[in-house]
């Protein structure tokens, strides 16, 4: 088969024949068109409509053959529109295609072609014949500052119209004569100009430039435009902030990325669920976390399983099930106008995640990831180190006093003398816990690898990857495993239809995830409080050869720690399937028909056991076998439609409707008295008791948005929604959500022109207004019947405590949000200012009823919040020399959150599981102050505020008291990345100020005698002074024990401000090209990473500020969690 010419020609209109036909060049363009077009029957030469749209719009066109110039194409009416569309329609049905190579060049290829050969190619010099002298041949490479290739790079000789284009590797060859200059540029980088004299080869490094506000976002539905365009807060990663430092659970690794973004992660171990909220909470009862969309499916983010005042355990959520490799890119949407479009979900937000997808090119595309990290925990315990177990300053003298004494510091001062534990044995009096914590904690490993493999060309690309995490817990024998496989498919059938596939599978296993809170099966417990002289290992293997707990206290509901982690059993098991179709039809380059399918499906199990021979239960129980299955379905179809208005207007349209079909199955069944031992099976237990939930919803909507552009200065988005939900009394389930957002650029922001300030580059203001809200809970309107145990084999009826209500509505969302965006320097520095004002109306709030009703609550639609804040991100690049740049930002948002109206004659709402395990710490809603407050017992005073003194000294009051929210109202971080070479280092600080944390630890160590604050006074007493119950002056000397044991009830003294500052993570890495064989190249990337690496301020004493135990709304409680770990390891990633 002959040789297909290579060669590409050029064909650029100079300057100086566009400035000479200056005057009148549109007019006699369009009038030549006209010609030509009544001459050829709407068609003429390819070079004829070139020629014209270069003059018009300013942009250099190539092609791939000689020939190309004199092939008849479309001849377009008008000049004035959006290119690509012209360019579409003026190539339709003429077997060749347009692909735009760089902001201002654009290449003509025949269909089959894929533009990348990267060959020589001569001027074709429109007003005669040019002579070449053919010169010297210079070939090299293109690539950026990370070592990789950039394919279709443009190479100019300055001057002149002569050049070429980089292959899929970034090599290319070109003609010229000595002391010529390339230029060379490439999408998303900056040009370059090399001269060039006798050299053979040549290795071009492009620097990237800053984002611009041309820069496009994914947003609502999947849509994307132009970030000029929208008139709304929206935020893109990509995906190197997470696959270095990383977590597990994706949620948890925006901490400090987003402005207006708080990201707090439980401390329960790998594996466990995250807790995101976007500008604040809006709503008293409902989950209040953002709708996560994975390639346009709307997934599932339910916690499965969390810990509460009686302990439990943590089983994930829904965003655990990501794998960070496969993740392309991430987009916030914060605003209500963002989200309007996904209706009753988007109220919190939304976060669009899209997924890596194949590529075209010749050879198959290989990527392999593999992260290493190894945990260590962070020992904030500094419990004093003087005084040794027992009570009233005596050591122990035997083992019953031993066991007594099992978790208390009241004994004498370490001296150093034999006394008896627990077991009998003898051990010396002396200061043996300070390591307790590192002996009982193992090293944790997380290992991650990914291969992903890519390919294809023009008419259908594909990726398929696969991934494995396998991760060791520092709790000892748990762990979280899990493995990823996506396929994601995208083909063009004809010009006209084209779609997309991506189906994933995720296995997720968790092994012992540790109990929390509550001191029964939880091993995080009791380790933290044994006394100075009791070493961790003297309580090992925590359990006899008959399997029975070794007691080490007179208390059976403490644990032994190494019981716990050995014999106490919570595994999980998910099997997930997400998919995704579409199929979209566009029969012209203005309109299109996309027709969508989601699914969403996953069956979870969970089996959470007490051994047998557990100390408070010697027989065993099973806690929970549960089996849940889960199905969401959306189906949607979309029309969509883009056209001119004039010269200087542009209409884009967009309706469509969908079908969301939520189906769930939840089987759960405990059972206790086992029939026989170490069986646990609730078959053959004495009393089993079975609970079946079949929850199920359908959603019904339509929506539309329209946006005009004039100028592409000025941009005005409509939306609306309407949904109908099943969850609503019929009649009332129709609700609206309604959005407008206008976006407009200023000085130098208009596609084509050139900035002339030396300091302002662009500036962009925009305005917002939405309405969305959410449908009620199921099983809400009706009442229900369950099943709560049986007499003699006779079931017993239950109904809930919870008064229904047939005449709910939706609750309601508006925001209104103004923003602004400024560049300079050229866009080496970057300012975005962002307000809102955001009510929730309405809100369903389970109001309190007088219990001679029968009820404890009634659903009522009387709930209304405020939230209301700033957000400010500044980003920059403060120093570009040579091979060296800094790039730096900084986020900081303030959301001022208040409860504005609970039920009549209502101030406050206790917040589901917002009770500390101590009895004295609460979270609640209370009207006048911010969401989740932290309510305690303070100091009993008189009407005069002085303390008065019981026999044991201070006394609580009698009432809670408010002392601070538990949800942090300032947020931000700073980022930076520094690269030199082929060396980058990038580092994360973020902070969050504003919240309080009631922890449950400090107070127990103070009442147990650990705690440094119980020194004083251990050998005279704690000298207090007061009043009587009279009002008069009293002062009172207080034996120790008895004095701090008081204050453990004043909970208002372990009230904390749970600010800090923390250094999040770091990475150092190292890009190398390799030489593989037959000429291939491939990129390696070997980075040192490490995450939560320390606080470089924090005002907790003793625990961690981030020790929230649960997801939930109740936030600002710690108790006997987790502890917190450090990370550090390696990330290698190889491309070729």
């Amino acid at each position: 088969m002959l040789k297909r010419s290579t060669s590409l020609i050029v064909l650029v209109l100079s300057m100086q024949f566009a400035m000479a036909q200056q005057s009148g060049a549109k007019n006699n363009s369009a009038a030549s068109l006209r010609r030509s077009s009544a001459d050829t029957a709407g068609r003429q030469p390819l070079l004829t409509v070139l020629k014209a749209l270069n003059q018009s719009k300013g942009i250099f066109f190539l092609y791939a053959e000689e020939n190309m110039s004199q092939r008849l194409v479309n001849a377009p009416t008008r000049l004035d529109g959006d290119l690509d569309q012209l360019l579409a329609g003026v190539l339709r049905n003429t077997g060749l295609k347009h692909k735009r190579i760089s902001p201002n060049t654009v290449v003509i290829l025949n269909n089959d072609d894929k533009g990348s050969r990267g060959e020589v190619y001569y001027r074709a010099d429109i007003a005669g014949d040019i002579n070449e002298n053919p010169g010297i041949t210079v070939s090299g490479k293109v690539s950026n500052t990370d070592g990789l290739p950039l394919p279709g790079a443009t190479i100019l000789i300055k001057g002149t119209t002569k050049g070429a284009t980089a292959n899929s590797r970034g090599e290319f060859s070109v003609t010229l004569l000595p002391g010529q200059v390339l230029q060379i540029s490439s999408i998303g980088y900056r040009n370059m100009e090399l001269p060039v004299q006798r050299d053979k080869y040549v290795n071009a490094v492009l620097q990237q430039a800053e984002a611009e506000m041309s820069e496009v976002v994914v947003t609502a539905l999947g849509i994307t435009k132009e970030q000029r365009s929208i008139g709304f807060s929206a935020t893109r990663l990509t995906d190197d902030v997470f696959t270095q430092a990383r977590e597990i659970n994706l949620g948890n690794a925006l901490a400090g990325l987003v402005a207006g973004v708080n990201s707090s992660a439980p401390l329960t171990g790998p594996g466990g669920s995250s807790r995101v909220t976007i500008r604040g909470n809006s709503s008293l009862s409902f989950d209040n976390q953002p709708l996560y969309v994975v390639n346009g499916i709307p997934i599932n983010n339910d916690n499965l399983g969390s810990a509460a005042k009686y302990g439990g355990a943590d089983f994930g959520d829904g965003i655990v099930s990501i794998n960070a490799d496969d993740v392309d890119e991430i987009t916030v949407l914060k605003g209500g106008a963002a989200a309007a479009l996904y209706g009753q979900r988007g109220r919190n937000g939304i976060i669009l995640i899209s997924t890596k997808k194949g590529k075209p090119s010749r050879e198959l595309g290989v990527e392999w990831n593999s992260n290493f990290v190894t945990d260590h925990i962070n020992d904030f315990t500094n419990w004093q180190q003087q005084y040794g177990q027992g009570f009233q300053g005596n050591k122990p003298v035997d083992r019953t006093s031993a066991l007594m004494s099992g978790l208390y510091a009241w004994g004498a001062k370490l001296d150093g003398s034999p006394v008896p534990v627990f077991d009998g044995s003898l051990h010396p009096y002396s200061p043996v816990s300070g390591g307790n914590l590192r002996s009982f904690y193992k090293t944790g490993i997380t290992a991650a690898n990914t291969i992903g493999l890519s390919g294809g060309n023009d008419a259908a690309r594909f990726r398929v990857s696969l991934g494995d995490l396998r991760s060791q817990s520092v709790y000892p024998q748990a762990g979280f495993n899990r493995q990823n496989i996506q396929t994601d498919l995208q083909y063009r059938i004809s010009d006209e239809w084209s779609g997309f596939t991506n189906i994933s599978y995720i296995r997720e296993v968790g092994k012992n995830r540790s109990n929390l809170s509550d001191a029964p099966g939880n091993g995080n417990f009791a380790i933290l409080f044994l006394p100075p002289n009791v070493k961790a290992g003297y309580l090992a293997p925590g359990y006899d050869a008959g399997g029975h707990e070794t007691q080490f206290n007179d208390n059976a509901f403490n644990t032994n720690p190494y019981f716990a982690s050995a014999r106490f059993s919570n595994d999980t098991y998910r099997d997930r399937v997400m998919g995704v179709t579409s199929l979209r039809y566009q029969p012209f380059s203005w309109l299109y028909v996309q027709g969508r399918l989601t699914h969403d499906f996953f069956s979870f199990n969970a089996s959470s056991l007490t051994p047998v021979g557990t100390a408070y239960k010697p027989t065993g129980t099973v806690n929970l076998e549960r089996s849940y299955t889960y199905n969401e379905t959306n189906a949607d179809l979309l029309l969509g439609a883009k056209r001119s208005l004039g010269k200087k207007m542009q209409i884009n349209v967009v309706a469509g409707t969908n079908l969301l079909r939520m189906r769930a199955r939840v089987l759960d069944v405990s059972s206790d008295g086992l029939s026989f031992p170490f069986i646990y099976n609730p078959g053959s237990a004495n009393t089993p008791s079975p609970n079946l939930v079949t929850p199920r919803k359908e959603v019904h909507s339509v929506y539309g948005a329209v946006e005009l552009s004039y100028r592409e200065r000025l941009f005005l988005s409509l939306t609306d929604r309407n949904d109908w939900s099943s969850t609503l009394p019929a009649g009332k389930n129709s609700y609206n959500y309604p959005s407008a957002s206008l976006s407009w650029l200023f000085n130098g922001s208009r596609k084509g022109e050139t900035v002339t300030n030396n300091w302002f580059t662009s500036g962009r203001l925009r305005a917002a207004y939405s309405m969305v809200g959410g449908d009620a809970p199921i099983f809400s309107t009706r009442q229900y019947y369950s099943i709560i145990g049986e007499i003699n084999g006779a079931p017993i009826g239950n109904i809930g405590s919870e008064i229904p209500n047939q005449a709910l509505e939706p609750l309601k969302v508006k925001e209104a949000e103004l923003g602004a965006e400024f560049n300079f320097f050229n866009n080496r520095l970057r300012l975005d200012v962002a307000w809102y004002n955001k009510h929730t109306l309405n809100d369903i709030v389970a109001a309190t009823v007088s219990s001679t009703a029968g009820y404890s609550s009634a659903l009522l639609n009387v709930g209304r919040i405020r939230n209301r804040g700033v957000e400010l991100l500044l980003a920059g690049t403060p120093l570009q020399r040579g091979a060296f740049s800094w790039k730096t930002a900084v986020n900081f948002a303030h959301n001022q959150n208040r409860i504005i109206r609970l039920a009549q004659k209502q101030s406050s709402m206790q917040v589901m599981n917002g009770e500390s395990r101590t009895e004295r710490g609460f979270i609640q809603h209370i009207v006048g102050l911010p969401f989740s407050q932290i309510m305690v017992y303070g100091i009993k005073t008189n009407a005069k505020g002085q303390p008065v003194l019981g026999a044991n000294g201070l006394q609580p009051g009698d009432a809670l008291v408010p002392m601070g929210t538990g949800v942090h109202p300032v947020t931000g971080g700073w980022s930076n990345e520094l690269r030199w070479r082929k060396f980058q280092f990038n580092f994360l600080i973020d902070y969050k100020f504003g919240a309080s944390l009631y922890s449950g630890t400090n107070a127990t160590a103070i009442q147990r005698g650990l705690h440094p604050l119980t020194l004083e006074g251990r050998e005279t007493g704690v000298v207090v002074k007061g009043v009587d119950a009279q009002g008069q002056d009293v002062e009172k000397t207080i034996p120790a024990q008895q004095y701090y044991e008081s204050l453990y009830r004043i909970s208002a003294l372990h009230v904390y401000d749970a600010g800090f500052v923390k250094f999040r993570s770091a990475s150092i890495g190292w890009r190398h090209t390799l030489r593989l064989i037959r000429k291939k190249e491939a990129s390696l990337q070997v980075s040192l990473v490490a995450r939560n690496l320390f606080y470089i301020y924090k005002a907790t004493p003793h625990i961690d500020p981030e020790s929230n135990y649960s997801n939930g709304n109740a936030q600002g409680l710690e108790y006997a969690a987790m502890p917190s770990v450090r990370s550090w390891g390696i990330n290698l990633q190889l491309r070729f």
